[in-house]
């Protein structure tokens, strides 16, 4: 499973590209974490970036794909979504 981590304004980005079996194709998701998440305290939330169909045919466009999403929440330029209860 390919994956993916970055730090962007205080928090940690997961993501994640998981194969649907035998169709060479990917479903992503993000997770976003306040902080470095070592404390052992922290609260993830989980997001699936909008795609074609629901999958990529790369997972590692699809795993940009979630990061930019993941940057675009925590900027506040995605409506209805936010990360502020973390």
């Amino acid at each position: 499973m390919p994956l993916k981590e970055l730090q962007y304004k205080g928090m940690t980005l997961k993501a994640g590209a998981f194969e649907v079996i035998g169709t060479g194709r990917f479903l992503v998701s993000v997770g976003i974490t306040r902080g470095s998440g070592m404390s052992g305290q922290s609260r993830a939330r989980f997001f699936e970036p909008p795609s074609p169909n629901g999958l990529f045919s790369d997972p590692d466009v699809g795993l940009e794909s979630a990061l930019a999403f993941g940057r675009a929440i925590i900027d506040g330029n995605v409506a209805g979504l936010t990360v502020d209860d973390l």
